[in-house]
């Protein structure tokens, strides 16, 4: 399987989406996923530049993206409420993209 690749979305690309960083990768090594995670504020994203196979955001995402590229929340990761259930939704949709 290629390296996949997952974007961080928030409000200011920093404090939160490092937290949510650290949970994914360790998560998807633990299940054998060979991912790149890279971290951005929502203004720095246009939809015709994202590469990624998954976007996990904490901050609404503008319309444009929708049918892009999956969108998951990924508030269940800082609050803890749900935080496995999204963890498997990222690993299906990476392991959906091929």
């Amino acid at each position: 399987m290629e390296r996949k690749k997952v974007y961080i979305v928030c409000a200011t690309g920093i404090a939160t989406s490092t937290m949510l960083r650290v949970k994914i990768e360790e998560f998807l090594k633990d299940k054998g996923i060979d991912v790149v995670v890279n971290q951005y504020r929502v203004t720095e994203l246009a939809p015709s530049r994202v590469d990624a196979d998954v976007i996990v955001a904490t901050t609404g995402m503008p319309d444009e993206f929708a049918g892009v590229v999956p969108v998951i929340n990924g508030v269940p990761l800082i609050t803890g409420v749900g935080e496995d259930q999204t963890l498997q939704e990222i690993l299906d949709t990476l392991q959906a993209a091929g």
